[in-house]
């Protein structure tokens, strides 16, 4: 392993953790094919929905990605993310992930959400790619469900 100098291993773990979340952001404004460049070239995710499904490659990402209704609404609200610096041009994460959805039709907002919410975590290896960090890999399971009093 590689020495990392402390200001350099600072900078990669915002720069990592920036990535995070801006894949959220990315996903909650609809701009799934931003969210798709995230990846690297050969990057893989799992949705976390379909954890056992790994799918390969940016493009493949990013027409997995195009799958998302349009008229799905999400927040995804990221937290504990913890970036460990592998070398000069690797790393790796966790975060958790609270994804609430609602398909709104034509109503304005405040939307409401009849649930379930989703509680999660993301496993990160993220790559130095041209300059740019990237995921390398990522891999999201649920592991819990919350549905509202009285469901």
């Amino acid at each position: 392993m590689q020495t990392v100098s402390p200001n350099l291993r600072g900078e990669i773990e915002r720069a990592c953790e920036r990535l995070v979340y801006e894949y959220a952001r990315l996903l909650d404004t609809g701009d799934v094919s931003g969210a798709a460049d995230l990846f690297a070239v050969q990057g893989s995710m799992a949705r976390p929905m379909m954890p056992d499904v790994l799918i390969e490659g940016r493009e493949n990402v990013r027409s997995s990605l195009l799958t998302r209704p349009k008229t799905l609404l999400t927040k995804h609200l990221v937290t504990n993310v913890m970036i460990d610096v592998d070398s000069p041009s690797l790393a790796t994460g966790l975060s958790y992930l609270t994804m609430i959805s609602t398909t709104p039709g034509d109503c304005a907002p405040p939307f409401m959400s009849q649930g379930p919410v989703y509680f999660g975590q993301m496993h990160d290896r993220f790559i130095l790619e041209e300059g740019q960090w990237r995921f390398l890999e990522r891999r999201g399971s649920i592991q819990m469900t919350f549905r509202g009093a009285g469901s």
